[in-house]
């Protein structure tokens, strides 16, 4: 985003100054415009001057950059973060069909929607993601995103979990979490069983699956599925990206009505989040 300063002078010499920002002109004390181009509310205070006429060009000002820095911010995350249907032929489609999309009678195409996000990974570097989910929590999804993003919450990966088709969703799920990536609808069976998944009506997210595994109880003792997964039976070492009750991640779902599957009794699935349809 440019912001410029133009100087008008007065007949005696003096100057008042305007702020231009993304083509509309701004006068001194408030920007109500701002409103009007989409970008939020701002206030700005701009001092008057007293300086002579060769200095009536535009110029760059960097210090009211810095001032509407967040105006910036929240403009880009509307770019970055969005909803599209999905449509049978188009881009989207043609990478899930016959993939994590089968033809089914329980959940139909115009039911899904498709998420750009963006996140930040295990580096701390910005990075897009992409999530299909249900229409009926789409909304709320994006939401969470973007406040998970806003506090620099990290996620390891977040790809669509066709990116990790092996032929089936059941060892594809396994792919994908082997990568920590974080994904959503996969039309497939619950792990451990035969009944339909609420990821196959894109009614549940994993999150960064390696720190948070999935331990069955039923022998009484836990037992899982992926290598390395033991050492994060104790919720409570302190490593980093481990979902607990405190965690940010759990607060922000819940608080958008979802239940979180590491407070289930058996299994434990502390990287599962998902809520009924509408």
């Amino acid at each position: 985003m440019n912001v410029f300063m133009k100087k008008k002078f007065n007949g005696d010499g003096t100057c008042r100054q305007f702020l231009l920002l993304a083509g509309y002109v701004v006068k001194r004390r408030i920007l109500p415009i701002i409103l009007a181009a989409g970008i939020g509310a701002a206030w700005m205070e701009i001092q008057s001057c007293a300086e002579t006429q060769k200095d009536r060009e535009i110029q760059t000002c960097t210090e009211i950059q810095e001032n509407i820095k967040t105006i910036a911010e929240n403009e880009d995350l509307s770019e970055n973060f969005y909803i599209t249907e999905i449509h049978e032929g188009d881009e989207i489609f043609e990478r899930i069909n016959r993939r994590s999309y089968q033809e089914n009678d329980n959940i139909s195409l115009d039911e899904l929607r498709y998420l750009k996000i963006q996140h930040y990974d295990f580096e701390h570097e910005i990075q897009e993601g992409e999530l299909i989910v249900n229409e009926a929590i789409a909304e709320d999804c994006l939401d969470i995103f973007k406040q998970l993003f806003e506090a620099e919450y990290e996620i390891a990966s977040v790809r669509l979990i066709d990116e990790y088709w092996t032929g089936d969703g059941d060892t594809t799920d396994t792919a994908s979490i082997e990568e920590n990536n974080t994904s959503a609808f996969c039309y497939r069976t619950v792990t451990g069983g035969g009944n339909l998944s609420n990821h196959a009506l894109g009614l549940a997210i994993d999150i960064n699956p390696r720190q948070n595994p999935y331990f069955s109880y039923s022998t009484g003792e836990p037992v899982w599925y992926h290598e390395g997964d033991e050492i994060y039976l104790d919720r409570d070492a302190g490593m980093e990206h481990v979902i607990t009750e405190e965690d940010l991640c759990y607060k922000l779902f819940t608080e958008y009505g979802f239940t979180w599957g590491g407070s289930w009794n058996n299994p434990k699935d502390y990287q599962h989040f998902e809520r009924k349809g509408q």
